[in-house]
């Protein structure tokens, strides 16, 4: 049986792993579309609770360090370290 915690850090590596495949969209193409991420919302909600809270905690981190000023590549973006890192400053 799959643990709650491993569902949730996949949930947070397939956020890793969208933000991936916008980056490398919005470089080839030179916009967003923000359906993008409503439909992997959407897609996200076929998923466990334990997923989508990683994949929103991921995607939310992701966010406040932009907002930070940091430059965050998701290409090489510790996702684990910075979700594990943002759930213990709640």
């Amino acid at each position: 049986m799959t643990s709650k915690r491993c569902i949730y850090l996949t949930g947070a590596l397939a956020a890793r792993d969208f933000l991936r495949r916008t980056q490398s969209d919005v470089r080839r193409h030179g916009q967003y579309t923000p359906d993008a991420l409503r439909w992997e919302l959407a897609y996200a909600g076929i998923h466990p609770p334990e997923f989508r809270r990683g994949f929103l905690d991921a995607i939310g981190a992701y966010v406040l360090m932009t907002l930070e000023g940091c430059q965050v590549n998701p290409e090489t973006w510790e996702v684990l370290t910075a979700v594990e890192r943002a759930g213990e400053s709640q």
